[in-house]
């Protein structure tokens, strides 16, 4: 919730716009639609295992989950992704294509889309980096305690693809 308008100070109000309840402001008619963050994570998978990393925030903070985090308002996606692996991870990658798109309701008026991305190793050897406690590289059957549901669906899918290719 919106209490009082950026553009000029005035308070703001419930206002139905369409179908939705959004906050307005009576004074100068702006309205402040709740869009969603926007985030990215990497698949990164090598020799029918994936590279994780071990949470040093909140939220999921001791938990595992892939490389990833927010977009920032400049960034394409695919940029997005390679920075946060080389922040996290310390390796350089490239985004070999889009394995999943989700929409996640993060708090109450708050959500995010997930961008997963399928990436490749292009150099760097994956250590702990900011953010992170540890990386660690898993199988399908040995997947580690997850910090986000969208995490696990992703990897999900991946350990089925893995586990028909007969390479775990």
């Amino acid at each position: 919730m919106i209490a009082f308008c950026s553009d000029c100070g005035g308070r703001t109000q419930p206002r139905l716009v369409g179908t939705r309840t959004l906050d307005a402001c009576p004074r100068c008619e702006r309205i402040f639609f709740r869009d969603p963050k926007l985030v990215v994570t990497a698949l990164i998978e090598h020799d029918g295992r994936v590279l994780l990393v071990r949470r040093d925030i909140e939220p999921g903070r001791g938990l595992w989950g892939m490389p990833g985090g927010y977009v920032d308002w400049d960034e394409h996606p695919e940029a997005a992704m390679a920075r946060e692996c080389r922040e996290e991870t310390g390796v350089e990658v490239a985004a070999e294509g889009l394995v999943g798109v989700q929409h996640v309701t993060l708090a109450e008026g708050e959500g995010a889309v997930v961008l997963s991305y399928r990436a490749r190793i292009l150099r760097g050897e994956a250590a702990a980096g900011d953010e992170t406690q540890e990386v660690g590289w898993f199988s399908p059957r040995e997947l580690p305690r997850l910090a986000f549901a969208s995490h696990g669906a992703v990897l999900q899918d991946w350990a089925r693809d893995v586990q028909s290719r007969g390479a775990a």
